[in-house]
């Protein structure tokens, strides 16, 4: 035995520096999240509507894909890798629970699909009821515990329904009155504006409005279904593609037409995260034309940030900026065959 071990110990040794490393970088994780291209889905197959208008024209959604406290190992091929982004978890990931990131996601997403359908709806010409609350999303670490939650719905702040005024108008230090929707019950609870050491304050909750359909015209028959994809930045493609199946529009191009863009009610389009990987993601997919939020001149707009990657990749693909839902509409009702030019 003892000589048998003596002829391996070589390699015996080798095994070991080589694999104990490697099984470290593999498992030891890092405070940093890595965004890379993911794919395109085609919002026909999660938003049903029947009796619309057909085309062969195709809108998708833009998905990438996130990790979340990173490995060695990815923190070390991202970097390597042009068409990923390794970036350090921003400061304010010290004060909540990682785990809320996809409680949050969910919320967007769903909150996206109603709004963008209340968009597609009302510019269809149809009628639709809805209703938005300012929502708990997140809450940090220093929020007053046993009181809210995310998800409840806050309809009331100190007797007042003018929400934002009231909580911008609330003290430091000071307790203010929440009532909240929460499971279908209301509820009263108390949360108090924590001082900071940097000279701020604040509750320790981001807030957002969620928006909630109530009833729509009869003659809209639709379903959704459900998908593995969270945040909000589908928005823009489902209200476009909403808008299109229920408008008699001729869009008869054969297109891959892609996006990415959050929606609000009153159909501006927000920026989002990842919109490099987006780009990228587009360009492999062969999309024919991409919708992108342009709001503003700065090196930090979207638009700015993908024309940077557009122009390093080799694609006939066009980049379209829009801040609104009737600009996105527009190009496409413009559109003439053959010239994809803005």
């Amino acid at each position: 035995m003892k000589k048998t071990f003596l002829d391996y110990k070589n390699y015996i040794i080798a095994f070991f520096v080589i694999t104990l490393p490697l099984m470290f970088i593999s498992s030891y994780q890092l405070d940093y999240s890595l965004i890379a291209p993911g794919l395109i889905n085609n919002i026909d197959s999660f938003i049903i509507i029947e009796g619309g208008y057909d085309f062969n024209d195709t809108f998708n959604t833009t998905s990438v894909i996130v990790v979340d406290k990173v490995t060695i190992l990815q923190y070390l091929l991202g970097n390597y890798d042009k068409n990923v982004s390794v970036n350090a978890f921003p400061k304010y990931y010290e004060h909540i629970d990682l785990g809320d990131l996809n409680t949050m996601d969910y919320l967007m997403k769903d909150n996206s699909l109603s709004t963008s359908i209340v968009v597609g709806i009302e510019n269809s010409n149809y009628d639709i009821d809805y209703v938005s609350y300012l929502t708990v999303f997140l809450t940090y670490d220093y929020l007053t515990p046993n009181s809210l939650e995310i998800g409840d719905k806050i309809i009331e702040v100190n007797g007042s329904e003018d929400l934002e005024t009231t909580l911008s108008n609330v003290g430091c230090d000071e307790t203010a009155i929440f009532k909240v929707i929460r499971d279908d019950e209301i509820i009263t609870l108390n949360a108090t504006k924590n001082s900071h050491d940097n000279n701020t304050c604040s509750f320790g909750l981001y807030l957002r409005y969620y928006t909630e359909i109530i009833n729509k015209d009869s003659r809209v028959t639709l379903d959704i279904i459900d998908t593995n994809t969270g945040g909000p930045s589908g928005g823009l493609m489902q209200a476009m593609y909403v808008y299109y199946r229920l408008t008699d529009v001729n869009l008869e191009n054969n297109l891959t037409i892609a996006g990415t863009g959050t929606i609000d009610i009153d159909g501006n389009v927000g920026s989002i995260g990842g919109v490099q990987q987006k780009i990228i993601t587009a360009a492999l997919n062969h999309v024919d034309i991409f919708f992108v939020p342009h709001l503003s001149d700065k090196e930090t707009d979207n638009y700015i940030q993908a024309l940077k990657v557009y122009n390093t990749l080799d694609t006939e693909m066009v980049l379209v900026g829009v801040s609104t839902f009737d600009e996105a509409i527009e190009y496409l009702n413009n559109y003439d065959s053959g010239d994809l030019n803005e």
